[in-house]
């Protein structure tokens, strides 16, 4: 078999990559190694018959502010349902504050906590649809292109540029703190943070959380009807519409080089599929070091860079299927898609800090999804389903996973039962992914790590993956890496798979021009 792509891996960033490709009139196949495609967007009964709970991702609200979600047409290819109040932070069982759909009714709520704190919001959500809406295009567009720098630079103006690149180096705790005072509205803007494994004390941490911040604001916190594997479905459709196949149940063993060059795949079962132009790996550094390619065909710097690249802290898991809505003690949260569960700032910076260090959080962060609130068809009739997700060591110094997997689940659930009291007489099934059982399902999440590397400030932008190897191509032609790993990172938005196809092509047509560059007669 011979197309002019193979992706390896139908993750949504290598779907997003065959769509693109298939779209220019490239023949493309995907190659997918589990029975569905999908990579982490994914939904399955984990629980109970009738319960659907998102296996990994679960809210896609980048994935609304991306460029992809137009041009594949997943507006209209996907149900989408939406919660009255996307998000919300709990400083304490009984205090919080809550983003309302309505960005004037958000400003009322926090101007009720301390005065100012509304205006503070508005000002901010302003500056967003003004200034951030173009900073965030900038952020997830290749590194090479030069209009969305330039229209972020025009928005800003040229006096605030500097400003606003140094708000978004320093610390979020910072951030925060320089422009609200109540603890639950500091949180509230800050709570993005415990969505990556950048602790809130640490420099660059403030873009991914106040983008996240913003973002459900405008959008709010988008699911698909009937689950994550909808959007899937949606992705594989959009690849097969423009021509291209996706195979699963199909794993690749290696990448076939010849001359200096990828030029197809092998799978397990033995078949061959010939890349007449390209090959382009949805996987990350070490499956793409160790199992894919031969070391001998890396120079000895992309090597040591792809060894020393980072994985973040992994995740602990929780799905629950319950036979009533939540019983929170804080007023609203029942119309809530995704509740943070904090404490204040020390907590979080505590709590990142100790997942850093191999130690199992005190007072986790916990990330608390109730996707049935928005999508009722998640359960049945009176029931729901919570989805929860919290950072921890993939290794703890406690003990292996199957030692400390019980203490950890009580600790978690016991915090929950403490901001709703009640909850464990609802539970009617439970299951739970360590940062083993991650992995074990989905290779590329070392560790457990969602985020498909580090969000650390030295593992951005121009670092991504390797520094110098920041723009999809690697050192052997013809291979091109689209997952998580390269930028702009984690998070389902498609742009790793949609910048990787757009560098692909590029590469195609100049080449093409040197050969009839060198097929004219002088």
């Amino acid at each position: 078999m011979s197309v002019d792509a193979v992706v390896v891996g139908s993750g949504p960033n290598g779907l997003a990559a065959a769509a693109v490709l298939a779209r220019a009139g490239w023949s493309v196949t995907v190659l997918e190694r589990s029975a569905v495609a999908g990579g982490a967007v994914r939904s399955e009964e984990l629980t109970l018959p009738g319960y659907v709970h998102d296996t990994f991702s679960a809210f896609y609200a980048i994935l609304h502010a991306s460029p992809v979600f137009t041009e594949l047409g997943l507006d209209r290819r996907v149900a989408w349902a939406r919660s009255s109040v996307p998000v919300a932070a709990l400083t304490a069982p009984e205090q919080g504050a809550l983003c309302h759909q309505d960005p004037a009714r958000t400003a009322a709520g926090l101007s009720v906590l301390e005065a100012g704190d509304g205006q503070a919001w508005s000002e901010l959500f302003r500056w967003w649809l003004d200034v951030g809406r173009p900073l965030l295009a900038a952020m997830l567009a290749p590194l090479s292109s030069a209009g969305p720098g330039v229209r972020f630079l025009r928005a800003a103006g040229p006096k605030s540029v500097l400003g606003v690149l140094k708000d978004l180096a320093e610390p979020l705790e910072a951030f925060v703190e320089e422009r609200l005072v109540s603890e639950q509205a500091r949180v509230l803007l800050a709570s993005g943070a415990s969505h990556s494994d950048v602790s809130v004390d640490s420099p660059g941490s403030t873009p991914a959380a106040l983008v996240l911040a913003m973002v459900s604001q405008q959008l709010g916190m988008p699911v698909p009807v009937g689950g994550a594997g909808r959007l899937a479905e949606a992705l594989v459709a959009a690849v097969e519409e423009a021509g291209g196949s996706v195979r699963t149940g199909c794993e690749v063993r290696r990448v076939v080089v010849e001359g200096g060059r990828a030029v197809g795949v092998e799978t397990a079962e033995g078949d061959h599929v010939s890349a007449d132009r390209a090959v382009v790996a949805d996987v990350g550094p070490a499956q793409l070091l160790a199992d894919l390619i031969g070391e001998d065909h890396f120079p000895p710097s992309y090597r040591n860079g792809l060894r020393r690249f980072r994985h973040g802290t992994g995740i602990f898991k929780l799905d629950l299927a319950l036979d009533g809505p939540v019983p929170w003690l804080v007023e609203g949260l029942d119309r809530c898609s995704v509740v943070h569960v904090m404490g204040d700032l020390d907590n979080m910076a505590r709590a990142a800090y100790e997942a850093r260090r191999g130690l199992l959080p005190t007072e986790p962060m916990l990330i608390v999804g109730q996707q049935s609130v928005a999508d009722p068809t998640r359960a049945p009739a009176g029931g729901h389903t919570l989805w929860l997700e919290t950072h921890v060591p993939p290794l703890p110094r406690e003990g292996s996973w199957v030692d400390v997997r019980q203490r950890f689940l009580d600790r978690v659930l016991d915090r929950l039962e403490a901001h709703a009291p009640g909850l464990a007489a609802r539970v009617v099934g439970s299951a739970g992914s360590a940062p083993p059982d991650l992995e074990a399902a989905n290779p590329n999440l070392v560790g457990g790590d969602l985020a498909g590397g580090s969000n650390a400030l030295d593992q951005q932008l121009i670092f991504r993956p390797v520094p110098g190897w920041s723009r999809y191509a690697t050192p052997l032609k013809g291979l091109y890496l689209c997952s998580a790993s390269a930028h702009p990172g984690g998070g389902v938005h498609g742009m790793v798979g949609r910048n990787c196809a757009q560098r692909v092509m590029a590469d195609a047509r100049i080449g093409r021009l040197r050969r009839s560059r060198r097929a004219t007669p002088r």
